[in-house]
């Protein structure tokens, strides 16, 4: 494995253990069996590694939803899926990502709510043509609320077993929670 990806393991684990704030470069270093002056080689510093790995969420959840499609139902199933699997399958990568969004330097920060903003665009855009007639406003919250269920999955402390089924469970909670958008209209004030 390339010392660049063993240094981003190591971090990841360390940070979901201790948090960002409770880790420093060089117990990164100790973490990936270098130093943590050898980080300097691969990474500017533990910001830009913090980035590296919201990046590699984005990424995740980018490949894990698929493309956009002409079915707004296929796709939010695509998309509802694309986080449960994430939550499931990179759980510590998944909570730091929900932890630690304080934590990102500014100067990475930019291009992670660029790049965010574009998925969560796409949300919204699926969500306005499953259900017509809401205002953008009301599908960012809908969209929000459904993603951090979803990834709450990822919080769960790592050494208790999921119970079978709870991937399904989580889906049928979204799509209920989706269903919200039907009916209810908000009053006009």
């Amino acid at each position: 494995m390339p010392r660049h990806q063993e240094i981003l393991l190591a971090a990841e684990r360390l940070f979901f253990e201790r948090s960002f704030d409770g880790v420093g470069v060089d117990d990164i270093g100790r973490a990936a069996g270098t130093s943590g002056s050898a980080i300097y080689r691969y990474f500017s510093g533990k910001d830009e590694i913090l980035a590296a790995l919201f990046s590699r969420v984005l990424d995740e959840l980018l490949v894990r939803s698929g493309r956009p499609g002409d079915d707004p139902h296929e796709e939010l199933e695509s998309l509802l899926r694309g986080f449960i699997e994430l939550a499931t399958s990179h759980e510590m990568l998944a909570a730091i990502w929900v932890r630690e969004q304080r934590s990102l330097a500014d100067p990475y920060r930019g291009e992670h709510v660029r790049r965010l903003r574009r998925f969560s665009d796409r949300w919204v855009d699926c969500l306005d043509r499953s259900y017509p007639g809401r205002s953008r406003e009301e599908l960012l919250i809908a969209s929000r609320a459904v993603q951090t269920m979803l990834l709450a999955e990822a919080l769960r402390p790592p050494e208790t077993r999921r119970p079978a089924g709870s991937h399904e469970l989580m889906l049928r909670m979204a799509r209920a929670g989706l269903k919200a958008l039907e009916t209810g209209r908000p009053q006009d004030s």
